[in-house]
């Protein structure tokens, strides 16, 4: 299914996370499939309860509701992009995922962690970011529409992958992109703790800039329309990006392994990091 799916359950974040991937649809030239999921089922605490019809019924109008709100919704910013929906009973993060493995992109709002609230809390968020198959926007915020895409290299596989659809959003886009590299996690004031002096940190931050220009110089290639920032610094990871984006960024990519039984672990604590506390959606790639 060559479409971005988007789940809604009515609230406000799922309306922000239909605006958002309407408008991603519009500037990748694919379709949007709205999905409400409504999950009927009886407790473990209560497995022969049986829930009476009209409640069901009720449930079920909930979520068709919520779909036809968040159609109008995504019709009002991408009137353009044609616009398919579907109710499934189930498990939001289930249906999400079964739906998804065809789709170009799944998104997901989220009100971030402490919320009470609809299908779509924090938890299955990372729960759909860590076991999709594709890529995957967590959307907490809208941001900006004209703002910068954000991207953190380290070099390695998941990163490289990180990279690519970076340049690929912000081509997209018509957006600048930031280029993120952090060669340590330390700051320059513990770095100095260590008895590496300023001088040191100055080579090592170059020596740095000049392995990132190498890393990104085919992608610049492939896309000359992108122009690149680059930043090196020593700084934790997470908070470099999250500096990097602050209130104004359009998106930030970062990569996934996404190996392991428990998934939601792997994400790695960076992507969590940020994915929690980013100003803007988060694209997760997987490596």
């Amino acid at each position: 299914m060559n479409a971005i799916l988007v789940g809604v359950d009515g609230s406000d974040a799922a309306t922000g996370a239909v605006r958002w991937a309407a408008k991603a649809a519009a500037a990748e030239g694919v379709d949007l499939k709205i999905v409400g999921a409504y999950d009927a089922s009886t407790s473990d605490y209560a497995p022969g309860l049986i829930i009476p019809q009209d409640v069901v019924d009720a449930i079920r109008q909930d979520a068709s509701d919520a779909v036809h709100a968040a159609t109008d919704a995504a019709k009002a910013v991408a009137p353009n992009v044609s616009v398919t929906t579907s109710i499934v009973d189930g498990d939001a993060a289930r249906v999400l995922l079964e739906l998804g493995k065809e789709a170009a992109m799944i998104v997901v709002g989220t009100r971030r962690l402490g919320s009470v609230k609809g299908l779509f809390l924090g938890s299955v968020s990372i729960n759909v970011a860590a076991h999709a198959h594709g890529r995957v926007a967590v959307v907490a915020a809208e941001g900006s529409d004209t703002g910068p895409i954000v991207v953190g290299v380290d070099g390695s596989p998941v990163s490289d992958v990180a990279v690519a659809e970076a340049f690929r959003q912000a081509s997209f886009r018509n957006a600048p992109l930031i280029a993120v590299h952090t060669w340590t996690p330390l700051d320059a004031d513990a770095l100095h703790g260590y008895g590496i002096g300023p001088e040191e940190v100055q080579r090592m931050t170059q020596d740095a800039v000049e392995v990132l220009s190498e890393r990104l110089a085919g992608y610049a290639q492939d896309y000359p329309d992108v122009t690149v920032e680059r930043r090196v610094l020593p700084e934790e990871p997470a908070k470099a990006l999250l500096d990097a984006a602050g209130t104004d960024a359009q998106l930030v990519v970062v990569g996934s392994r996404g190996r392991g039984g428990f998934r939601g672990l792997m994400l790695g604590s960076t992507s969590q990091k940020v994915m929690h506390n980013a100003e803007c959606p988060v694209l997760v790639v997987r490596n």
